[in-house]
């Protein structure tokens, strides 16, 4: 009996991985396991409030490292219809792969070009999604991190991606009276930002015009109170 306690406890550990400490973005708060549970499941309750995120959606996560949101969404709902977690970083997602997939549950490594991220990738853009297949999109902390180039196009295949009522989540650093684009504006938010994109500031109409040629609408947004700083933007189909 002390034994089959044993395999049922290391079985029900197995089945709750967390990514380990080096492989969790974000900043030192999520190397707490807590922290990493407590802001996912967060983020999920978001998309639940702000995108109608429910058990039958189809969830892309994009830029979804090694998988904090799917974690958030084991953790809350158990499964939805299709969590489909993409990214370019191949080491995360092989972790990913053997540690979180599982039905309804899938992991993408896309190999295109990131000048931070994955710099010898491919020209070639794709979110991995086909057109109006995607009930919710995620993207937390991806478009700071993007060129003025790939930005718009990555909103035009957002807006091709999206079902007739989907909402995309996303954020970035965007402000009043600044530069239409600016990588590693000096002086501005917690650190001395250093290195290809490691913070890409935005104009907020700048921005917003990328959000309406896409063919994408303003549905909420809230200023400078996401990570670093970071506006949120909740987008939909016009």
């Amino acid at each position: 009996m002390l034994g089959a306690k044993k395999n049922s406890k290391n079985t029900a550990k197995s089945s709750k991985a967390l990514p380990p400490g080096k492989y969790r973005m974000g900043g030192a708060h999520f190397k707490d396991d807590d922290a990493f549970i407590r802001t996912a499941v967060r983020d999920v309750k978001r998309l639940e409030k702000y995108a109608n995120l429910n058990a039958d959606s189809s969830l892309l996560d994009w830029g979804c490292g090694a998988g904090r949101l799917a974690v958030g969404v084991r953790e809350h709902f158990g499964r939805v219809r299709d969590y489909h977690g993409v990214d370019v970083q191949a080491e995360l997602i092989d972790w990913a792969n053997a540690n979180l997939a599982a039905p309804g549950f899938r992991f993408t490594f896309v190999d295109v070009s990131n000048e931070r991220y994955n710099p010898d990738g491919s020209p070639e853009r794709t979110l991995s999604a086909e057109p109006g297949s995607v009930d919710v999109f995620y993207a937390y902390s991806v478009f700071s991190h993007m060129n003025d180039d790939d930005t718009p196009a990555y909103l035009t295949l957002l807006g091709e991606a999206l079902s007739p009522d989907g909402r995309a989540f996303v954020t970035c650093f965007v402000e009043e009276g600044v530069a239409d684009w600016e990588e590693n504006p000096e002086g501005y938010g917690p650190f001395d930002w250093k290195g290809r994109l490691h913070c890409t500031r935005f104009s907020r109409r700048h921005f917003e015009d990328h959000v309406a040629s896409a063919g994408l609408a303003v549905d909420r947004f809230v200023y400078g109170r996401e990570t670093d700083g970071q506006s949120l933007y909740v987008l939909r189909r016009r």
